[in-house]
């Protein structure tokens, strides 16, 4: 799902600023482009939303006291460049914006407040197995919508999915380092699309199927998603929204937006 506006505007203490592009189109004039990259971010209604979301939040960013306009300018600047222009295919372009996307979000919920650094934190995790586990967002999953087990990748005894939306978030060990897997389900296949470390599984239990329901009463949550709790404690220790639209595993600060009263999560009920 999309970052909801009341929760970007709580997060970054201001509402997003109106895009000049058309609501189905990207931040930029599609009748002007010339090179690849924009043309296939033009004819395509997913990267197009991808684009309008970073325009959105470096907006926000940039409207944030204290941030250096003319640096991130340049920053930006750099990454198209470098990074987003330099992709061969849209699977490329998606990859680039959802990792840019989120490091600016990153910035944008510690300039507001930061205490959201801290709730926002990643878990530590060995570098190199953190790496060889993002090198599999992108990829087909295993037969069966797994991670491939073949490589090492092995279920966590009492380790549960959790399923909503077109996606199937699984916990998978890899020697002595345990990961969440967010796999895209929709459309009838099934692709690996983000992966977060995890506290080791005795300090946190199970993963939890959890949602934040809207305060106007609507049957629509207003957030759903994956979270953990200590061993024992009632108090989430932490919580991912699920993204599937974008391909993300979001971890949201729950005390930054005073969602720790509201959120309310299961164990989940399917089996692994």
């Amino acid at each position: 799902m999309h970052l909801p506006s009341t929760m970007l505007a709580a997060i970054l203490g201001a509402a997003l600023p109106a895009l000049a592009a058309a609501a189905d189109g990207p931040s930029f004039d599609c009748t002007r482009v010339t090179s690849l990259v924009n043309r296939t971010i033009c004819a395509s209604p997913e990267l197009s939303a991808r684009d309008r979301d970073l325009a959105a939040h470096f907006d926000a960013l940039l409207a944030q006291p204290g941030t250096d306009g003319a640096a991130l300018r340049r920053e930006e600047g750099r990454w198209l460049r470098e990074v987003r222009d330099a992709c061969p295919d849209a699977a490329c372009i998606a990859r680039a914006y959802a990792a840019r996307d989120s490091e600016l979000l990153a910035r944008s919920r510690h300039s507001a407040s930061p205490a959201a650094d801290d709730e926002t934190k990643p878990f530590a995790a060995d570098a190199a197995l953190l790496a060889d586990a993002r090198a599999l967002r992108g990829k087909p999953c295993a037969a069966g919508a797994d991670v491939p087990r073949d490589i090492g990748y092995l279920p966590v005894p009492g380790a549960l999915p959790v399923v909503a939306d077109g996606s199937v978030v699984l916990v998978r060990r890899r020697i002595d380092a345990d990961f969440a897997f967010l796999l895209d389900t929709r459309r009838g296949g099934c692709r690996m699309v983000d992966v977060v470390a995890l506290p080791p599984h005795a300090q946190v239990g199970n993963l939890l199927q959890c949602q934040v329901p809207a305060g106007d009463g609507s049957p629509t949550p207003l957030s759903v998603g994956v979270g953990l709790r200590r061993t024992g404690q009632k108090a989430p220790l932490a919580y991912w929204e699920v993204d599937i639209a974008r391909g993300l595993l979001v971890r949201q600060p729950l005390g930054v937006l005073g969602w720790e009263a509201s959120l309310r999560c299961q164990e989940p009920e399917v089996g692994d």
